[in-house]
């Protein structure tokens, strides 16, 4: 495929089958998980079945990479709004990866880039939703975790039932975990995916040290983030109660966050848990997804340190400035006193 480079015959041939095979290579050699490539394919594909199917009719499969302006990219998010139904959110994603993808092909195999003039604005159909959390809706979740984890101890003394008592304690701990676990993603920026696969080890509290080591981050990058005293209280809280929801006789594996089993706790288990806290909690901002909670982190440090944008970006793992300079503008707030002063 390398050799399409600088080949006006051989990028004319470029098939977008085989762009897809060239992309998705690309991103499994630059560090991208399986999950992340399969998302990649099955929204290209999806893609390649449309754009087939208007090039050669209802049994196409396939359809030349040069076939693809800026109006059928448009026509495509179209129809992924009008025949397919999908939400503002849903087809931004499609529209990121396709204009990875079409970025990609342009930079390795020096082919155009449809998206490049793309206007991206008339694709949304509202304003843009808060996707952080303020300090006050951060404690009012955080806090509903901390009630259940204190009262069920407090119940605990009483219990005339052995087998009560044992649930009530993995109840408190599990709520524990649950706190620790949203507050690493609150306060140190973490990804759902890299809390779950936080080591006892990754953790120091060592004074003056006190840091939380992400080992295997987006792209395998490696990074340490500092413990702010609320991470580090709640992550003491945690540690201290783990071994309670491990069953007896089992020994625990490596992975700081459990399940009831005494297992590694996934991400579903942690997408649920984080949905029943905010029902519990009655936050007004009922849509909050655990990539919300690092978004809280991104705009409360550049709302505390204003234009430390390479700082942040370390912090959350980014190669990319651009891709930290949203959080900068996240405030609505500040944006309103901005304007204000004109």
């Amino acid at each position: 495929m390398e050799n399409l480079r600088g080949d006006e015959t051989q990028r004319e041939e470029l098939y977008l089958g085989d762009a897809i095979h060239f992309f998705l290579s690309a991103k499994r050699a630059g560090g991208r998980s399986d999950r992340t490539i399969d998302d990649y394919r099955k929204k290209l594909e999806l893609f390649q079945r449309w754009v087939a199917t208007r090039y050669g009719g209802e049994d196409a499969v396939d359809a030349p990479y040069l076939y693809i302006g800026a109006d059928q990219v448009e026509s495509y998010v179209v129809h992924l709004r009008d025949e397919r139904s999908m939400a503002d959110s849903s087809r931004k994603n499609h529209l990121a990866v396709l204009r990875s993808f079409f970025q990609t092909l342009s930079r390795r195999l020096e082919v155009p880039d449809p998206t490049r003039t793309l206007d991206e604005v008339r694709f949304h159909s509202g304003a843009p939703k808060r996707s952080y959390l303020t300090k006050r809706e951060a404690d009012i979740l955080l806090s509903s975790m901390d009630r259940q984890a204190t009262n069920a101890l407090n119940e605990t003394e009483d219990s005339s039932s052995v087998r009560e008592t044992m649930r009530r304690v993995a109840a408190a701990a599990l709520a524990a975990r649950d706190h620790a676990a949203f507050s690493a993603m609150i306060y140190a920026g973490l990804r759902i995916e890299e809390t779950t696969a936080l080591t006892l080890e990754d953790l120091s509290f060592a004074r003056g040290e006190e840091e939380v080591r992400v080992a295997k981050g987006k792209g395998n990058k490696e990074r340490v983030v500092p413990m702010s005293p609320k991470l580090r209280r709640s992550l003491k809280r945690y540690v201290k109660v783990r071994n309670d929801i491990v069953p007896a006789g089992k020994t625990p594996p490596p992975h700081l966050f459990l399940n009831e089993k005494g297992e590694r706790v996934t991400e579903n288990t942690l997408r649920r848990r984080l949905y029943g806290w905010v029902r519990k909690s009655g936050l007004k901002k009922a849509e909050i997804k655990p990539h919300d909670l690092r978004r809280t982190f991104g705009t409360w440090f550049l709302q505390a340190n204003p234009g430390h944008v390479r700082e942040l970006a370390e912090l959350m793992g980014h190669s990319d400035l651009s891709q930290v300079m949203k959080y900068a503008l996240a405030d609505e707030e500040r944006a309103r006193v901005g304007v204000a002063k004109l």
